[in-house]
């Protein structure tokens, strides 16, 4: 979800502000992902054993699922990471003026 600030101060404010905001966007996201992860584990946990027999997905099923999630995760953090390099670069010139 897309935030957009309320009121800009400055010129270099909005750019800011705008990299935080994308930046609690990319760290939600990164939460959606780890409840999918969480979610397999609990599917796949020792503790569900007497279940298996309904859901019973394949090893191959399962390594493919977790593969797709793992390269969606990697693929949001080094969405994060970006975002988090260019509010460090905004601010560090903000602090430069």
């Amino acid at each position: 979800m897309a935030h957009s600030p309320s009121s800009p101060e400055s010129s270099e404010t909005p750019s800011a502000g705008l990299l935080a905001l994308r930046a609690c966007d990319d760290i939600d996201s990164l939460h959606v992902v780890q409840r999918a992860y969480a979610c397999l584990e609990k599917l796949i946990g020792p503790q569900h054993t007497s279940d298996m027999e309904e859901v019973c997905p394949s090893r191959t099923e399962l390594s493919a699922l977790m593969a797709l999630v793992n390269e969606e995760l990697l693929r949001r953090i080094g969405a994060a990471d970006i975002t988090m390099q260019s509010l460090r670069v905004a601010l560090s010139e903000g602090d430069a003026r």
